[in-house]
């Protein structure tokens, strides 16, 4: 009676304490929970998951993790070990993380879940080769056999931070054992991941499309990769080779055809898919939603219109398609009868960009104010500041968004989304060290956002003569998300800069490979000038003149770079 009466003592006692006002106040004590009078040691485990489930609750994840280290040789809670592995690599606390997983094993030998945070942190840490031990363990302990028991590591892989040592150490493996289970999952990561090169690459190694996953993986990163007539004949002869219908897979098709402006083909496939299954309202809508994808409005409306029961996801297709074919009114009145709660909140953000139209960019400014006052939580409040954010930058109102952005922040807790945002309008009107102080908050925050990485050492790239420093960001931010066509630009750029043109053509080329953007285009045309490939140069500035044969200012560019290839 005496232990269980302490027990209640100390357990009323913190969550007194935890209901502090201020979070300080309640964990001013030691790492672990002092134990009062003869209470057993047994009761540790109880005392100590009590503390740190306290601190969970309480958004103090740090003081969870440190708790939860100190005592961790005394934690058993399987519970609390997927907890607390989570917060530990989202703080990118790799050495906590290793304890943590070296313990989980430990508790849980027979736990696939332990070997996976294992293999996870080890490649976020950059510790191959532990890696390569608890992969080995992870084999022979669980006995993976098909895609289905290989899938459940590879998804817990999807948010690593590292990506670029997740690809490698798993490129590395399959190199020496063939596993084409593992190689199937594999694939889907790395699609996944952005990397349509890579993705088509390992099908290619496989040397079969029979499997209906990886022909829609392959033509959707041709498709990623601008090859879309290749796409189209893939789709198309998987299609005809099959007994039955696919639905996903015409409605890709569809896509296909759109993109290429093929009326007849998607004319042929919707007349098909309507005989197999008429007036079926789903297929209709699918149908609106891809041609509206593909900018073809006229006829999306033309098929929503068959579809005589209105759902909220209607009204809203509904209204995207009348902004864009300026019927405002009608499309504000589509958006108005939404009433799911997360489409209501997309409705009213495009409701701010028809009002930019109708009644200028400062109604619907006043408009996103309103939704901000009537919605109490915080995550949509942020979206509506963002949105605001966005209108403004479309007319590039620089000094207006940093007023903005200014008056929401706060101090005390400095939200990163709104840092990033003044930054880059600061960034607009060349205030470079005020960008580069806010930026760098950012990182304090989180330091290993890919996308303020890229955007810090860009910009130091282009204000400033520190390319070194430019280029440590940027690769840093290149190993996080390698898939991405702005930071490949980047470090072409960069590397140009630092006058290292061979290394800038291989980036710049991978970059240009996934995404035509104006700026990339202008970056390659100048990195193939350094490396004299003019014949390439040539056939680039061709391709892009007939491209954007409508945008006078770009092909000036263009006809001015041509002008400077020698005869």
């Amino acid at each position: 009676m005496h232990n269980y009466l302490n027990i209640l003592l100390i357990i009323s006692t913190l969550f007194v304490t935890s209901c502090s006002k201020d979070p300080s106040e309640a964990y001013q004590v030691e790492n672990q929970i002092q134990l009062g009078g003869s209470i057993d040691n047994k009761y540790n485990h109880l005392y100590n998951s009590l503390y740190i489930h306290i601190a969970l609750e309480r958004n103090l994840d740090k003081d969870a993790l440190n708790i939860f280290v100190k005592n961790i040789n005394i934690l058993k809670d399987p519970g609390l070990y997927e907890k607390i592995s989570k917060i530990s690599l989202d703080l990118y606390d790799y050495k906590k993380s290793q304890i943590i997983a070296k313990r989980w094993i430990m508790v849980e030998p027979n736990s696939s879940s332990s070997y996976q945070f294992a293999i996870k942190s080890s490649l976020d840490n950059s510790d191959i080769f532990l890696a390569e031990k608890y992969f080995q363990s992870y084999i022979k302990k669980i006995q993976p056999v098909n895609k289905s028991d290989y899938s459940k590591l590879i998804y817990s892989l999807f948010d690593n931070k590292n990506r670029l040592n997740v690809i490698q150490f798993f490129e590395n493996y399959l190199n020496k054992n063939k596993n084409h289970a593992l190689n199937l999952s594999f694939i889907e990561l790395l699609y996944s991941y952005n990397m349509p090169s890579r993705v088509i690459y390992h099908i290619d190694k496989i040397g079969s499309l029979s499997e209906r996953n990886l022909v829609r993986l392959y033509a959707n990163s041709l498709l990623l990769l601008h090859r879309n007539t290749q796409a189209k004949d893939l789709l198309e002869n998987f299609l005809q080779n099959r007994l039955s219908s696919d639905r996903q897979v015409e409605y890709e098709l569809l896509g296909i055809y759109a993109l290429l402006n093929d009326t007849v083909g998607a004319e042929i496939l919707i007349k098909n898919i309507f005989e197999r299954d008429p007036s079926n309202p789903e297929n209709i809508y699918r149908i609106s939603r891809i041609l509206y994808e593909n900018k073809k409005y006229n006829l999306s409306e033309k098929y929503l219109a068959a579809i005589v029961s209105e759902n909220d996801e209607v009204n809203l297709l509904r209204g995207l398609n009348d902004y864009k074919l300026g019927n405002y009114s009608e499309a504000i009145n589509h958006y108005s009868r939404v009433s799911d709660y997360n489409l209501k909140i997309v409705a009213l953000m495009n409701t701010s960009s028809v009002l930019v139209e109708s009644d200028g960019i400062e109604e619907a400014i006043l408009f996103l104010d309103n939704q901000i006052k009537i919605y109490s939580a915080p995550a949509i409040k942020e979206r509506f500041m963002l949105k605001q954010i966005s209108l403004l930058n479309e007319y590039e109102l620089y000094e207006e968004i940093i007023e903005l952005s200014t008056k929401y922040l706060n101090n005390k807790m400095p939200n990163p989304n709104l840092l990033y945002a003044r930054a880059m309008a600061y960034e607009e009107l060349r205030e470079i060290k005020l960008m580069e102080k806010d930026l760098i908050t950012v990182l304090l925050i989180d330091q290993k956002n890919a996308n303020t990485l890229n955007a810090l050492g860009y910009s130091l790239a282009v204000h400033t003569q520190r390319y070194d420093e430019a280029y440590e960001l940027i690769y840093e931010a290149h190993l996080y998300d390698p898939g991405s066509a702005a930071i490949l630009d980047s470090l072409g750029w960069v590397e140009y800069k630092r006058g290292n043109y061979v290394d800038a053509l291989k980036f710049i080329e991978a970059s240009y490979e996934r995404d035509k953007d104006k700026e990339i285009v202008l970056h390659y045309c100048k990195i193939l000038i350094k490396n004299k490939s003019y014949d390439k140069l040539k056939n680039i500035i061709h391709l892009e003149l007939n491209r954007n044969s409508d945008d006078a200012s770009f092909t000036e560019k263009l006809n001015l770079i041509n002008n400077e290839i020698p005869l």
